[in-house]
């Protein structure tokens, strides 16, 4: 449910459907900020999930994630997530690992059942693991797509891509929300 609330906000004003191919949708620049992107079939704009560092290279306690927009049906200019998207829709709940240095427990707002760990691995690179068809792996980019013919949106299906920890294989692995 939380999803389907979450891509009715983030489709608030749009009055089209787009259906793109997930490979003809910009690749957001790999930093060592950079820990995971999501996109969506509703438009081409990226939600960018970086580590946020302090200055001497430390994932920041209090908000060691920082989410935000890159707009590129507007010439890739970025912008912050709006408050109810924060709250319903992109952002994020983090929680340091008890006797873990630089270990974050991270849920995404919308889908708190799905489970995450940040890690920091050296100063100024933290990469971002989760279950991925069942290995454990680093997270690379999520895609939604969602039905937006209708008031509110239905999450058809829910993409994730990323690379197996143990053998460094990709993986991939497609969610059915309604199941």
């Amino acid at each position: 449910m939380r999803i389907i609330i979450a891509l009715l906000i983030a489709s608030l004003g749009l009055l089209s459907f787009n259906s793109n191919s997930e490979s003809e949708y910009p690749i957001p620049t790999k930093s060592n900020k950079l820990l995971f992107y999501i996109q969506r079939n509703l438009n081409k704009n990226t939600i960018i999930y970086d580590a946020n560092f302090d200055k001497d290279g430390f994932l920041i306690e209090d908000n060691p994630i920082k989410v935000y927009w890159v707009e590129y049906e507007k010439n890739g200019q970025k912008s912050e997530l709006g408050k109810i998207e924060k709250i319903y829709a992109y952002g994020v709940k983090c929680k340091k690992v008890e006797l873990s240095k630089n270990q974050y427990k991270v849920k995404l707002v919308a889908d708190e059942k799905r489970s995450f760990i940040l890690k920091q691995i050296a100063p100024f690179k933290a990469i971002i693991y989760t279950l991925i068809n069942n290995k454990l792996s680093e997270l690379n980019h999520l895609f939604i797509y969602a039905d937006n013919s209708e008031f509110w949106p239905e999450v058809k299906y829910i993409e994730l891509f990323g690379k197996e920890i143990e053998k460094g294989n990709k993986v991939y692995e497609k969610i059915n929300p309604q199941l």
